[in-house]
Formats: structure tokens, sequence, C-alpha cells
């Protein structure tokens, strides 16, 4: 294979059919084949060729790779796992006018995968660029997602009463239950019950003290306790003509 006229039948050829990404792994697979001999066949790991040309993704150089083997210009066959790869480079440059060979320079080579390698960055800057827009979308997504889940979280968060609720609240209901006493206690205990776990509803535990509340028995004459006496009395004449 003649390198100099394969070079300029590769240009001819890649010219809007080559990302250039394609092309960079391409011109770098050339300058090792000419390095090695121009062997008809020669091994590479796709670790070290994306170092070579500034790749980090396997995934972009085995789309470059398959890329470059369906258009024709390289055949390779997979070593399998942590294995090199096997390449060979197809001939090009049948039917392209004859030349004055000169000694192949690769340095020449290198000025070509470095103005690829410029190429490929803008490109693979691109495409980073699209990707953290695709990463920002869905991570303000997630964030609004998240943001309106602990917002309703807040919502249903307790509230601690103050003393004044308390007190309203006993008055309300006509409970029993010392209404600053209750306060103090939860208060006190930064709002958690006896077993140490946070009160949701302050009125259903004041309802509970209620239910548990010593009651302080009228005195004799009072009206409550002519008021009881008189229910009694009505309950127990239901109770005759039951």
């Amino acid at each position: 294979m003649d390198f100099i006229r394969q070079l300029v039948a590769f240009d001819k050829k890649s010219s809007g059919n080559l990302t250039p990404v394609a092309i960079a792994i391409y011109l770098k697979l050339f300058m090792i084949n000419n390095e090695r001999g121009r062997e008809e066949w020669f091994e590479e790991t796709d670790y070290w060729l994306g170092r070579a040309v500034g790749i980090k993704r396997r995934e972009t150089i085995v789309s470059a790779l398959n890329m470059l083997k369906q258009k024709g210009f390289i055949e390779f066959e997979r070593g399998g796992a942590h294995k090199s790869t096997r390449y060979h480079i197809v001939e090009l440059s049948t039917g392209l006018s004859t030349y004055n060979p000169q000694p192949l320079n690769n340095s020449a080579i290198d000025s070509a995968i470095d103005s690829a390698n410029h190429s490929a960055i803008d490109s693979a800057i691109d495409s980073a660029i699209d990707s953290a827009k695709n990463v920002f979308l869905q991570s303000n997504k997630k964030k609004k997602i998240k943001g309106k889940i602990e917002g309703d979280a807040r919502a249903r968060e307790f509230t601690p009463p103050t003393l004044e609720d308390v007190n309203n609240y006993v008055l309300e209901k006509n409970l029993h239950v010392p209404a600053k006493k209750f306060w103090e206690y939860y208060d006190a205990g930064s709002w958690k019950d006896a077993k140490g776990n946070p009160v949701r509803n302050w009125k259903q535990k004041l309802l509970t003290w209620e239910s548990h509340e010593p009651r302080q028995a009228p005195k004799a004459g009072s009206p409550q306790n002519d008021i009881d006496r008189a229910i009694e009395f009505f309950e127990s004449q239901e109770e005759g003509t039951a």
C-alpha cells in the first residue's frame, strides 16, 4: 500500500462522509500502522486508542470504528474483553493518478490528527453542551418535583400551639384540663409524647387528657349538684318505664 496516495484518497473520500471523531481515529490508526512497519493487520486496545485521540468514552470510540468499517475505510476483529482489537487499513488509492513518492513524515500525520482533533473537540463540546442541557433540564424538573413534595410535607408539618390557642380550645370544648399545665408539659418536651414520638395533633392529645382528668365533685347545695340530682332522677324514671 502506498501511504501517501492512501492519505490523498482518504482526504477525498472522507470529506462529508465521516464525523470528526472518526477522522481522528482513522488517522491515528494510520500512523500506528506506519510506525509498526505497515503490517497488513495490527493490534491496539480501545483504551489506548481513545487516549491517543483524546476521547474518553468507549461508546464514542466504538461508534466511530463501526462507521469507518461500514464505509469501507477499515476492517477490524474484536479480541474480546480486555484484549486488543486487530485492525486492517483498507486500500483506497486505486484509480488515483501516479505521483513521485516521498519519504513519509509522521509529523504531517500528527498535524492532520491535531486538525481533526480540533474539530473532534468542537463536536465533543457541542455534544457535551447538549448533554449538559438535558441533564440541567432533568435536574430542574427533579428539583421542582422535590420542591413540591417538600412543600406539601411542610404544609402537613405540625405547628405547636400557643398557650392562648390551648386556652381557647379548652373554653370552646368546655374541658376541665388545665391549659397551662398541658401546654408547659408538651412545650418542655419539644412537643413529643411520652414515647418520644412527635405530636401531630395537639387537640387530640388535649381530649385524651380530658378523658383522664379527675373531676372535682360539686359541693352540696350548689347549682351543679342540683342539676346532677335532677339528671339522676330523670334517668331513674326512664329506667323504671323501660
